[in-house]
């Protein structure tokens, strides 16, 4: 009996302990997201990869989560789902580098493209940076139309989303 009773209140001092632990740590609390539209006109690259310039705006710009403006470089392209033939899915990675010098941030875009009504949509997701962007985290949606050129030379994307850091 006694053996028992030692292991009882070896698992209460424990599990006392524990809780105490808990109540004397302060709760990290999670960064509120702020809102950003970026605007990116891209020029099309028939010898390589497409390559542009953006400017940001909202509350991420004014709170200093990212610089207002500055390059784009696409580096990754992968061409899929045609098979359907109604569509296809387009993964993208982009290098956004600041005008500013305070660093980049890297973005995948999943680009839906609709056949029948020729329009192109995506989602997009920051997977991280360099610099002031190292910890940069943030996701939304976005839409490309033409740049209005005839031939067509380029693009303009648009995000739209919310970004923490």
């Amino acid at each position: 009996m006694r053996g028992w009773n030692r292991r009882l209140l070896a698992t209460v001092a424990v599990s006392a302990a524990s809780l105490a632990s808990l109540g004397l740590t302060a709760p990290v609390a999670a960064a509120s997201p702020e809102q950003v539209t970026i605007v990116s006109p891209m020029t099309f690259n028939p010898d390589g990869f497409n390559f542009g310039t953006f400017d940001a705006s909202g509350s991420a710009v004014d709170n200093g989560l990212i610089c207002e403006s500055g390059t784009v470089d696409d580096t990754r392209i992968i061409f899929a789902g045609f098979q359907s033939g109604r569509g296809a899915q387009i993964p993208v990675r982009k290098t956004f580098t600041c005008d500013d010098g305070s660093g980049t941030f890297l973005v995948k875009i999943q680009v839906h493209l609709d056949f029948a009504t020729a329009t192109e949509s995506f989602s997009w997701v920051v997977l991280g940076g360099t610099g002031a962007y190292e910890h940069l985290r943030g996701s939304g949606d976005g839409s490309t139309v033409s740049d209005g050129s005839d031939p067509q030379t380029g693009n303009i994307n648009t995000y739209v989303g919310f970004l923490v850091h």
